[in-house]
């Protein structure tokens, strides 16, 4: 996503609402000065939640800081607790950007089984107990406070408070932790969008409002739309919503081409200015020599079977230089490609962040990785390229989708509900693929992001793990490895939050909740459910303390099941459980994992024959 900052088409309604807004609903905002902010593209609103709640979800501005919601008076709770904090529409382009820590504050006992950073070390604690803090009041007597960093989840949409969770919370834009509290930031909240494209159109007749400078015409990203494409020798500004003259902005040089022409001074001028650009260019081309090298070492680092390099041009040449209708989706580290090589193979070409040191360092860290192994279980990889700005590697296109796409029916049409003896078979699949990190693997390999949507689909419905972005390499005279924790909601070892220690059994606690997935076809995290359901998890065990573990199962894929089939199921789910257990002491390792699945799958598969 390529964030611009620049007008919104959604900024004429805003001006509107915020004409009409009540003076209650802001009571700290000066509309004329905020009008003429908006004008600008930039504003700060006292009250951003109450705007997007209130009033049609209405995004904010182009990677815009807002300061956070006020507390009322002598209490510890904030003043948009009744709209649930701050809440953006998830099905348009905006999101909280992970500049933002949320300091959450009043929580109650419940948010200790959530994956929020909840200790004593807590930045929240160092906020409420130094007294030099910005008036947080009542909220020093409050009995719990957790921090998270906001942004690449669920938190991407919303800010949420409510009484059976925090009942306040604040938010501060890149925040420097190792700063004392006094030399924080004021508080705030970052929210971003992408810049709009051309209108779209019917006829040419829509098009003639900006003096007949753009032609309607079929848009070649997206099938059956018509838009207002500006004529030759124009460009789309996407700012001022018309199509302007591309010479505007180079006048201005004209008057200082011709007095450079001119005199003595002007060759000694352009003399200087070559020399200069030479050696820039030399700078660059050693820079990039430089880094070719490095990251070759990175990838061959370990020893290992060595990747195959591709060059620029034929990464290039394989997705029609990253058409976008090649696009395969993205994510927090860049971009996934579909692309074709000359031998007419399909491939998956994956490309980080321009200027993303972490995604940069995630792709590397994966080739260097996926170099060493070869399961049938695992995402195959065919090569890198390191001659471009962004690292790239090659891998196997599986054309099939991932595993909670199929377990959510997200595809036009929807994919075949999958049977139990198909999820018996890629819960095995998968299984054997970690196992084969842990154990086969020298050194071995912690995944550290096992979830449902890593998991790829072949169209027989092998299952294949993917996407090492996050996986670390273990010493074998180690018993773990200490690292900050990373992962996804949901999924991650609790164990490992707390003490920043990763181990095989981090990847098996991941496992269990994806096994919960395959039982139940529930999501990870889903705030539909109850307050206290949420984590899928949480849900399950407290569904199996109280000896309803069948409820939760899948009720279409318990339809028309057999007593021995049932009996598969709920034996899952004691396997599921014991890889969630607290301690990771207590869960069982992948192998044995493996051999109890295979042992389930055994008895289901008899009773298939026998019927």
């Amino acid at each position: 996503m390529r964030l611009v900052r620049t007008v919104h088409p959604a900024l004429p309604r805003l001006r509107q609402h915020l004409r009409a807004l009540p003076a209650q609903h802001s009571p700290h905002v000066r509309r004329p000065v905020v009008q003429d902010q908006v004008r600008r593209g930039r504003a700060r609103l006292r009250h951003p939640q109450q705007l997007l709640r209130n009033h049609l979800h209405l995004p904010l501005l182009p990677t815009t800081r807002s300061p956070a919601s006020s507390f009322v008076s002598n209490t510890c709770v904030t003043s948009d607790i009744t709209h649930q904090g701050l809440q953006l529409n998830d099905s348009l382009p905006f999101n909280v950007t992970s500049s933002n820590t949320i300091l959450y504050l009043n929580c109650t006992d419940t948010l200790l089984r959530s994956p929020l950073n909840c200790t004593s070390s807590s930045l929240c604690h160092s906020y409420v107990n130094e007294s030099s803090a910005r008036a947080v009041g009542p909220c020093e007597a409050a009995p719990l406070c957790c921090t998270f960093r906001a942004g690449g989840s669920s938190t991407s949409y919303m800010i949420l408070v409510r009484d059976s969770g925090c009942s306040a919370y604040t938010s501060f834009v890149n925040l420097d932790p190792a700063l004392p509290v006094d030399k924080w930031p004021e508080p705030g909240v970052e929210i971003q969008w992408v810049a709009p494209m051309e209108r779209v159109c019917g006829t040419q007749a829509d098009c003639e409002s900006d003096g007949g400078k753009s032609t309607c015409g079929p848009d070649p990203a997206v099938a059956g739309v018509r838009r207002c494409f500006c004529d030759s020798g124009l460009l789309w500004d996407p700012v001022a919503g018309l199509c302007v003259d591309e010479s505007i902005g180079s006048k201005d040089n004209t008057a200082l081409i011709a007095g450079l022409t001119s005199g003595i001074g002007a060759a000694l001028v352009a003399a200087t200015v070559a020399i200069l650009l030479y050696k820039r260019h030399r700078r660059i081309k050693e820079a990039q020599a430089r880094l070719t090298k490095e990251r070759e070492e990175i990838l061959n680092a370990n020893g290992g079977r060595a990747a195959k390099v591709f060059t620029g041009k034929e990464i290039k040449r394989a997705t029609n230089s990253f058409a976008r209708d090649r696009l395969l989706g993205a994510g927090g580290y860049g971009e996934v490609y579909k692309g074709f090589l000359e031998d007419g193979t399909v491939v998956a070409v994956k490309i980080a962040k321009l200027g993303n040191t972490k995604g940069t360092d995630q792709v590397l860290n994966e080739v260097r990785i996926l170099c060493q192994v070869n399961h049938k279980s695992l995402v195959h990889l065919l090569g890198c390229c390191v001659e471009l700005e962004q690292p790239i590697m090659v891998y196997e296109y599986i054309e099939n989708g991932t595993l909670l796409e199929h377990l959510q029916a997200r595809k036009a049409g929807g994919w075949k509900h999958l049977s139990w003896t198909q999820r018996l078979q890629i819960a095995h699949d998968t299984a054997e693929g970690l196992a084969y990190l842990h154990f086969s693997a020298v050194p071995p390999i912690y995944h550290r992001d096992v979830k449902s949507s890593n998991i790829l689909l072949d169209e027989k419905l092998n299952a294949k793990v993917a996407d090492f972005g996050l996986s670390r390499l273990a010493q074998t005279d180690l018993s773990h490895i200490s690292t900050c924790a990373q992962g996804t909601l949901g999924y991650l070892d609790p164990e490992y939050y707390r003490n920043y220690q990763l181990t095989d059994k981090s990847d098996v606690y991941s496992f269990g909740v994806v096994l919960l997935e395959l039982l139940t076809s529930q999501k990870a995290i889903d705030f539909t459910r109850e307050a206290d359901d949420v984590n899928l998890a949480v849900y399950t065990q407290r569904m199996m303390a109280e000896e309803r573990l069948m409820d939760v199962i899948d009720p279409v894929m318990k339809e028309g099941a057999k007593t021995l089939e049932l009996d598969t199921m709920k034996a899952l789910g004691f396997l599921a459980l014991g890889c969630l257990e607290e301690r990771r002491q207590n869960r069982p390792s992948m192998k044995e994992v493996v051999e109890e699945i295979e042992y389930i799958a055994s008895i289901a598969t008899a009773k298939a024959v026998e019927i």
